[in-house]
């Protein structure tokens, strides 16, 4: 049963962690960048457009990850409580991931929305510059001394 328990303990961190990695690495508004702008020849109606996609969606967004964190407080209490059991853990995960699932529906929306205010060119031209930006990260990344890289990480 202590094995059990850690194991959970260990998914719901992982979760955790990769949960919050990516949503804090989508904030950025790429759209307003000057080089993206530049880069991607945008229109002013293309900013405004994505600007709006992006405002419409964030309330639901953040309400969404309110309640995803709701969630995941909520299971890691009932995976450190002595008395629960593997149903109440189960029926915990299940609903943080559903949660979780809703928010990944609601941001793949937005992104769709905004992709198609793109042209083929411009879309393939951001994933060109998205890819960029990734390996130079990565780049940036493997200089640093490994006790610097995991500080990167909880960031």
């Amino acid at each position: 049963m202590q094995i059990l328990r850690k194991s959970f303990i260990c998914l719901a961190l992982s979760l955790v962690v990769a949960g919050a990695q990516p949503s804090a690495a989508q904030s950025y508004k790429w759209w307003q960048a000057e080089n993206f702008q530049k880069g991607l020849s945008l229109s002013q109606e293309q900013i405004d457009r994505i600007e709006a996609i992006f405002q419409t969606a964030l309330p639901q967004l953040r309400a969404q990850k309110s309640a995803l964190d709701k969630l995941e407080r909520a299971l890691s209490r009932v995976i450190t409580d002595s008395t629960s059991d593997e149903a109440a853990v189960l029926q915990a995960a299940e609903r943080m991931e559903a949660a979780r699932a809703e928010m990944s529906r609601t941001r793949t929306l937005q992104l769709f929305r905004i992709r198609r205010v793109l042209s083929d060119e411009q879309n393939a031209k951001l994933k060109e510059m998205h890819d960029h930006d990734r390996r130079e990260r990565e780049r940036e990344r493997e200089r640093k001394p490994k006790g610097e890289r995991f500080d990167d990480a909880r960031r």
